[in-house]
């Protein structure tokens, strides 16, 4: 097992506040909010407090905006009151589903997405935080002009560290890039008044998943949602595809009328999930990780038990060919299963995950298939391979962060995946018509990126890579007095994973720590 160490970070406090109970016989969110803000902004004829009227966020963004009025303007709040606030801005000045479309990954932090950021936005704002943090906020034009104002206020050396002393920086700012940000997020929107009139999904009852454990692979499992008032309680079963039986449980809240905030516990672990409700109520999509790190998580899916007959998933999604495996097809509403394709086969068992089938494919067997159950169809979602033609790692670029050694930042670690390819029809690997089997098992190791690595003896120092699960833990927080300048265990690393006669190579960086790690990066 991998060691863990806890991080100390402002995205554990939201893990927790989003999820503290409601005050029971709170006033409603209105009153509330008349009485911890309107000290310092001010009510117009129609009572709406200046500043705060003239925006919509994320749940978390609502918390960072309260968090800092606490931290920098010395606001005073109950725990319970400030998730109260949290709802009911959320609720009544959030963002619509579609609004959120494309930049669900900083709010399910995704560890290695890479953004591309157009100009002037990604000069004026990408070069100190995500372009996806302004991109989930809407405005009025009067609002980001005071935005403006106010980073240059909070931080007055935003002209070094913004690298802006190059350009009249601060003049494009308010004449170009306020006019195109409440162009681009304004305030007022079609999708938001739709939403706000819309019937809301609910959360309740059971639902069916797919997802990975960061150790222990794919699994799939059922949740059962219940309660009168939130944070709602989840329960629930998740089988690896080890055949391991983990029990799950934990609470939940739902801001904005899809937003899913739960805190579990599976077999003992601490997991976060930050998912969507599709608008129609019929499945959830997000992303589960490890509490402690955030980093270390997997994709989630989920359809509602019960509801129309669907497909979430198939464990395992690749198979060795000349071995014999159960495939559980994840979903609702599935009877008899058909497996077209490489393989063709038919019958399986139903059960509370869905259906579940016998394989047995013959040595030579390689290809994709297709699943089938009465009217429901996934392509290419299990692969049988007898050999790997290239292999890919994933992410190809990753980042890691030393901690420890009693700081209050922990070590930030990274995963990687071993992707195996076909050559396509050219026959030549690494080129447009390979044809992906997903993920199967290597060996994993690291090596120096360049010259300056080896002979700074990165791989000596910067940490070490699991072998098996493609899981690097970074080394302690420097400085380190055996290296050159008495530097961090910082480094510059290759990531190699064999499997069979394949090779594949990512670069992974690890850095120092990320002292200031907010909900929204």
């Amino acid at each position: 097992m991998i060691k863990r160490m806890r991080k100390g970070h402002l995205a554990g406090l939201a893990g927790l506040m989003l999820l503290m109970p409601l005050p029971a016989g709170a006033q409603d969110g209105a009153t509330l909010l008349e009485e911890n803000c309107s000290g310092c902004h001010m009510a117009d004829d129609n009572g709406a407090l200046s500043r705060i009227s003239g925006q919509r966020k994320t749940p978390e963004g609502w918390l960072m905006t309260i968090v800092r009025m606490r931290l920098f303007h010395g606001m005073e709040i109950e725990p319970a009151v400030q998730s109260e606030l949290v709802h009911y801005l959320s609720d009544t000045q959030g963002l619509a589903p579609s609004e959120t479309e494309g930049l669900r990954y900083v709010l399910e932090r995704e560890p290695a997405h890479m953004e591309e950021v157009e100009a002037p936005l990604g000069e004026m704002c990408s070069r100190c935080h995500s372009a996806a943090r302004f991109k989930l906020q809407r405005r009025t034009q009067e609002e980001w002009a005071l935005h403006i104002d106010f980073h240059v206020g909070q931080w007055p050396t935003l002209e070094y560290q913004a690298l802006g002393r190059d350009r009249e920086w601060l003049k494009l700012a308010r004449e170009e890039v306020v006019p195109l940000l409440a162009e681009r997020y304004p305030l007022e929107s079609d999708a938001w008044n739709t939403w706000l009139e819309a019937q809301k999904p609910e959360a309740d009852g059971s639902w069916v998943f797919a997802t990975s454990l960061p150790e222990k692979g794919e699994a799939y499992g059922t949740l059962e949602v219940s309660g009168d008032s939130q944070p709602y309680t989840v329960s629930g079963t998740l089988m690896t595809v080890g055949g391991e039986e983990l029990t799950l449980e934990g609470k939940l809240n739902v801001y904005t009328g899809y937003e899913w905030r739960a805190n579990l516990d599976i077999g003992g672990t601490k997991y976060r999930q930050i998912l969507a409700i599709s608008e129609d109520g019929s499945s959830l999509s997000g992303r589960q990780f490890l509490h402690a790190e955030d980093s270390l998580g997997g994709a989630f899916r989920a359809v509602r038990a019960g509801g129309a007959p669907a497909i979430v998933g198939v464990v395992p999604s690749t198979v060795p060919a000349g071995s014999s495996a159960t495939v559980q097809i994840v979903g609702t509403g599935l009877g008899d299963v058909a497996l077209s394709g490489a393989l063709e086969a038919t019958g399986g068992a139903t059960n509370a995950y869905g259906s579940a089938i016998e394989v047995s494919p013959a040595a030579d067997t390689d290809g994709l298939i297709t699943v089938a159950s009465g009217d429901t169809t996934t392509d290419d979602t299990l692969a049988v391979y007898s050999h790997v033609d290239s292999l890919k790692v994933e992410p190809a670029f990753a980042v890691a962060r030393v901690g420890g050694g009693g700081g209050s930042a922990g070590k930030v670690p990274a995963r990687f995946d071993a992707v195996g390819y076909w050559n396509g029809p050219d026959g030549q690997p690494g080129t447009e018509d390979d044809i992906r089997i997903g993920s199967v098992p290597a060996s994993w190791s690291v090596a120096p990126f360049n010259e300056e690595a080896e002979h700074l003896k990165d791989t000596e120092y910067a940490g070490v890579m699991d072998e098996t699960l493609g899981i690097f833990m970074p080394g302690v927080a420097g400085p380190n007095t055996e290296r050159p300048f008495s530097t961090n265990n910082a480094g510059n690393l290759k990531v190699l994973a064999t499997s069979g006669e394949a090779t594949g190579e990512g670069q992974l960086i690890v850095t120092v720590q990320r002292w200031n790690d907010p909900p929204i990066r």
